[in-house]
């Protein structure tokens, strides 16, 4: 059984990490531009979504609360396209990679003066419940990120 709760855990993770690798290539091949940036800019969704769901913030519910995030950072991210990455189209290629490299440390600066350096958790109604199939104890965050990804 600890295997099978390895492999859940396992495949959870994969499937983050395979959204991540889906971003890049999406961002790739619809701009022909690599996107250095596209961490801090979900590091920045993140701390949205910490600070619209989170009871010493916003407090709201946590479907709005994501989605309100989710927003926003989509608006940022359409506005920083129109403004910034395009006004370099037709430069070298290295010339948006620097750009991006940049951005990244402009994001996690800005990022760190508003929200502080200490680490911080996003409370999900997930957290802590298990769904127990027999031996097999599936956390259901686990179970919500593969729904999710699939």
């Amino acid at each position: 059984m600890d295997i099978l709760q390895l492999l859940v855990s396992g495949v959870a993770n994969g499937c983050i990490y395979g959204l991540l690798a889906l971003g890049f290539v999406l961002i790739y091949k619809a701009s022909e531009a690599v996107n250095f940036a596209q961490g801090d800019l979900m590091m920045l969704g993140a701390f949205l979504g910490i600070t619209f769901i989170n009871a010493e913030y916003a407090d709201l519910p946590f479907l709005i609360g994501i989605t309100l995030a989710a927003l926003i950072l989509g608006l940022f991210g359409y506005l920083l396209d129109r403004l910034v990455l395009r006004a370099i189209f037709g430069q070298p290629q290295f010339a948006m990679v620097i750009l991006t490299i940049a951005l990244g440390f402009l994001l996690r600066f800005a990022a760190g003066v508003i929200w502080g350096h200490d680490p911080a958790s996003l409370q999900t109604p997930f957290v802590g419940r298990v769904w127990e199939m027999g031996e097999l104890i599936i956390p259901v965050v686990d179970a919500v990120i593969i729904i999710t990804t699939v």
